[in-house]
């Protein structure tokens, strides 16, 4: 493994920074240099730059950069690292912030760089900064004794796109999703691939997927689509291991499109029964001991964060106090002195001297200088002030603005510390860990799944397939459904006629034996009323209901 450098222009500088600073996705996180701004901070620093951009017809004004070594590396090896990268860019002397940080035990470094040349006014032109990065990369590794992988060993040009592991390897959009969901792309296409290779019909293999928890829909700009719990949305020939397109089509013609929802009815679909399981999730985490403790550590770093901020407010508040004290003296003191003048000229010997007409004049020119003088003293008192109350604003309104960058940071600390601990539990449901809704159909594909791959001279797919169809038929798994709809019935979940739905294979069989018992009429009642009651409490107090729709 060698050095990885990766970078982006981006101009959501409040996500960045937010993303810099988050510490439930990192365990340290050091602020170890910020140049060429007024602020020392990453939000008013990231804040500067976003204002120097907006002087500019640029939209993109920071460019971010992302360190990653296989090993520790010393602060003067980063630091060499960052002027390489800054020499290869053209972004030398550009205002900048660094910072180091420790996830899963892994140091890293974040190096931000405003892309606005103060002088001119433009933003610099970062052309091929991939390529560039790539050649950063290979001189890091060898001037620092690491090893290159072979993408970085020979170049190949174009030839590397023809590359068939290239293809595997996830997309930042599939990790996004993954970290979304829970669950990884190996994972998921462990299964899928088990559900296609088990299928022997289009019609079994659509409900293979809905019985794993994914939902086959119609795709905008494919024919087939997945989507998952998460509502993402992934190409049905990706997920299959050694599947082509004609293959998938092939094995799919007789697969009436008609019933397949679309894509945003499926995602509306998915995102409704994963809120249902999310709830469910939320629920046993306020009875979880270690998700409190979690919650407990966060709140109690936010609380020791914020305070240290409350004692620069407190420290400043205090400090224009005295501020304005101080300067209210001065003003007393030369009213004082002036107030003493024109009382010695009212009184004494000015009063005697204003009885000789050159003297009086004399004096009466003094007065109107001194009148002068006072007025300038006023106004000039009045500007110290003003002055004063400027600044003293600036220094609130820029507390103020680390206050709500706090408030940001800490939402969404929160949220991804929340959502974290839901993946825990909707992973845990998903897999059939704990004896969830999908009764364990995932962890078996993705064991089957992983079998097949490692010993796939020993596996026998008939066999398989022939035990798969007589355990789904055995005594066992019959009680299995039966609790499966016992606990859809107890948590309210819809059970409609809608091919969509992911308890279809449960309701066929169910409406097969009620034909066959001659209680069809009996089962549409007892589903109209389940489907009515349930409609209603999901309305909850929102006034008078109107009529719900018919099953």
């Amino acid at each position: 493994m060698a050095v990885i450098i990766s970078g982006l222009q981006t101009g959501n500088t409040r996500w960045l920074a937010r993303h810099l600073q988050n510490t439930v996705d990192n365990e340290t996180i050091e602020l170890a240099e910020v140049t060429g701004t007024v602020a020392t901070d990453i939000d008013g620093a990231l804040a500067e730059m976003d204002a120097l951009c907006a002087g500019t017809m640029a939209k993109e004004g920071v460019y971010a950069a992302f360190i990653n070594p296989p090993q520790p590396l010393t602060r003067e090896q980063f630091m060499r690292a960052i002027a390489l990268i800054e020499e290869r860019l053209g972004l030398t002397g550009q205002p900048r912030v660094v910072l180091f940080h420790v996830k899963n035990g892994r140091h890293h470094c974040h190096v931000v760089w405003s892309r606005i040349d103060i002088e001119r006014m433009k933003a610099i032109h970062l052309s091929h900064d991939r390529q560039k990065l790539r050649k950063c990369a290979q001189l890091l590794a060898a001037e620092f004794g690491l090893p290159l992988p072979n993408g970085l060993k020979n170049d190949r040009g174009a030839e590397r796109y023809a590359d068939p592991e290239l293809a595997k390897r996830p997309t930042r959009a599939e990790k996004a999703q993954a970290k979304n969901s829970g669950i990884t792309l190996d994972e998921r296409r462990a299964a899928i691939t088990e559900a296609w290779g088990t299928a022997d019909s289009a019609d079994s293999f659509r409900n293979g997927l809905e019985e794993l928890g994914f939902l086959l829909a119609k795709g905008d700009r494919r024919a087939f689509v997945v989507v998952d719990l998460a509502g993402d949305v992934h190409a049905l020939v990706r997920q299959i291991e050694g599947a082509k397109t004609k293959d998938v089509a092939k094995k799919l013609e007789g697969l009436n499109l008609s019933l397949l929802p679309s894509v945003e009815r499926a995602k509306l679909l998915m995102l409704q029964r994963a809120a249902a399981a999310q709830d469910i999730a939320r629920e046993r985490l306020k009875k979880d001991a270690a998700a409190e403790a979690g919650r407990n550590s966060l709140f109690a770093a936010q609380k020791a964060r914020k305070l240290q901020l409350d004692l620069q407010w407190q420290t400043m508040k205090i400090r224009h106090m005295h501020e304005r004290t101080v300067l209210l003296a001065h003003f007393m003191a030369e009213r004082q002195r002036l107030l003493a003048r024109r009382k010695w000229q009212a009184v004494g010997l000015a009063l005697y001297l204003k009885k000789i007409a050159f003297l009086r004049e004399l004096l009466r020119y003094q007065e109107v200088r001194q009148t002068k003088y006072r007025r300038s003293i006023e106004a000039l008192h009045q500007q110290l002030d003003d002055s004063m109350k400027k600044r003293h604003d600036n220094e609130v309104a820029e507390v103020q603005r680390r206050y709500d960058a706090l408030r940001r940071l800490d939402k969404l600390e929160i949220k991804s510390l929340s959502q974290a601990q839901i993946n825990v539990h909707m992973r845990t449901t998903w897999l059939g860990h704990d004896g969830g809704d999908h009764d364990g159909e995932m962890a078996l594909g993705v064991k089957v799944a992983r079998s097949r791959a490692h010993l796939d001279k020993e596996f026998d797919q008939y066999d398989h397939i022939r035990r798969s169809r007589a355990n789904r038929s055995s005594t066992a798994t019959q009680a299995r459904y039966h609790r499966t709809h016992a606990h859809i019935r107890q948590n309210g979940i819809d059970i409609t006629d809608d091919p969509a739905s992911k308890w279809l294979p449960l309701q066929r069989r169910q409406v097969q034996a009620m034909v066959s018992a001659k209680i069809v009429e009996e089962f549409r009642a007892n589903g109209a009323d389940l489907t009515r009651r349930s409609w209603h409490r999901s309305q909850g107090s929102r006034g008078p209901h109107p009529t719900p729709p018919r099953v």
